[in-house]
């Protein structure tokens, strides 16, 4: 059942995990090493693993974008830039600041946010 977490953050929930004696030392020494509890310590690694595999996610999709862009403009006429790739580009730099300023999963929604914000002026909208 969630409980009450004093951060002002909201209700929590309880994960167990199992870990071998060496892995579970390694964490704790980790742990120590920053100054924080076990559970910050797994709290923030796992939310720097999700913010690794948006920014993996990011740089799949400018790549073939991008290629999409160079196949098309072989003609040597003007090429539109996708409003995909543009929020791409802007999704990135405002996660990529945020990661930096917080570490907060949270910033990365804000991020999106933020960039789809920066389309609509970009576009005039």
């Amino acid at each position: 059942m969630p409980r009450a977490k004093g951060s002002g953050k909201g209700p929590t929930e309880r994960f167990n995990i199992r870990l071998d004696e060496d892995t579970a030392g390694f964490y704790r020494t980790k742990a120590n090493e920053h100054g924080i509890s076990i559970s910050e310590f797994l709290r923030q690694t796992l939310v720097q693993g999700v913010i690794a595999e948006n920014v993996q996610d990011i740089e799949k999709r400018l790549r073939r974008l991008l290629d999409e862009i160079r196949a098309s403009g072989q003609g040597g006429g003007k090429v539109d830039i996708p409003d995909e790739l543009w929020l791409s580009v802007f999704t990135a730099e405002y996660m990529l600041a945020a990661i930096v300023e917080a570490r907060d999963v949270q910033q990365l929604y804000e991020a999106q946010n933020k960039a789809k914000a920066k389309l609509k002026r970009v576009k005039g909208g």
